[in-house]
């Protein structure tokens, strides 16, 4: 036997490297299918995400437009009140017929609760695309804090236009019932037109702080979303009046808006209240 393995060493020896390369080429290929196997499912993982993120800018921008919409007609139909009053007031100061008034404090009321629920319905998508999209957190607070200002801006406006703007009767009212009822709007004085417009502007400053953070969420949306289809960088908000604030998703710059909205916004400071009122309850026995 041992003179026989001297006699086929160098066979054996061939045969046992032989057995070898096949074993270590049919591992290569074994690792090669594998490898590609995970390269494959990293590139379908990838590429699933970036559709989920390109779909999920779509839903944004639809949202933002449908938002930006509202928010323009309640605030240039509430900024345009003044104006029109003071023509016809002007008007009766000179004995010129007046001009009629188009506005209404009922369809100033429809379109603010169309801006104000387009507000919420883009907070309530936020809830579902928060994982796709770090960092909207900061969104929710500032149009948390944005209409929360426009709410309460909106209500002693509202009441001032119902003294201010004619009314128009149902339409089942009987024909004699005058069109509009009460007639033209009597002159504001000098005190109440001063007063409609501090309501007007401050109103017109809550919807236009919505309007700002909408379009910084459409310029975060695309830095975000489709930074992986695309090199270039869409450039933030400059404002030149430094009180509009530009919301960011970088994270030391998000820490401060966070901070701003949740402790120095009349939002905040009503949540931090409500919280704590709650908790009492909760600890009383």
């Amino acid at each position: 036997m041992a003179q026989w393995f001297e006699q086929n060493a160098v066979d054996l020896i061939g045969y046992g490297i032989t057995f070898l390369g096949i074993i270590v080429a049919a591992g290569v290929v074994v690792w090669q299918i594998g490898r590609q196997h995970k390269d494959s499912l990293a590139l379908q993982r990838d590429n699933a995400r970036e559709e989920l993120k390109l779909r999920v800018h779509g839903l944004l921008v639809q949202r933002i437009r449908k938002l930006s919409d509202a928010n323009v007609s309640a605030g240039m139909y509430a900024f345009m009140i003044p104006m029109t009053l003071e023509t016809i007031q002007e008007q009766f100061a000179r004995g010129l017929p007046p001009s009629s008034v188009r506005q209404r404090a009922i369809e100033f009321s429809r379109l603010h609760d169309e801006a104000s629920q387009a507000v919420v319905e883009l907070l309530w998508d936020f809830e579902a695309w928060s994982i796709a999209f770090p960092g909207l957190e900061v969104f929710r607070a500032a149009l948390h804090s944005a209409n929360h200002d426009a709410r309460e801006a909106y209500f002693p406006l509202f009441n001032q236009l119902l003294i201010a703007l004619p009314m128009d009767p149902p339409e089942d009212a009987p024909p004699e019932v005058p069109r509009p009822v009460g007639g033209l709007p009597l002159p504001l004085s000098g005190v109440e037109m001063a007063r409609l417009k501090v309501l007007v502007d401050r109103y017109k400053w809550a919807m236009d702080d919505i309007s700002n953070y909408v379009y910084d969420l459409t310029i975060e949306s695309q830095n975000n979303l489709l930074s992986g289809l695309f090199e270039h960088r869409v450039p933030q908000r400059q404002p030149i009046d430094p009180r509009f604030r530009v919301i960011s998703t970088d994270p030391v710059k998000m820490k401060g808006l966070l901070c701003y909205f949740e402790n120095e916004t009349s939002w905040g400071k009503e949540k931090r209240e409500t919280e704590a009122r709650v908790r009492d309850d909760l600890d009383k026995p």
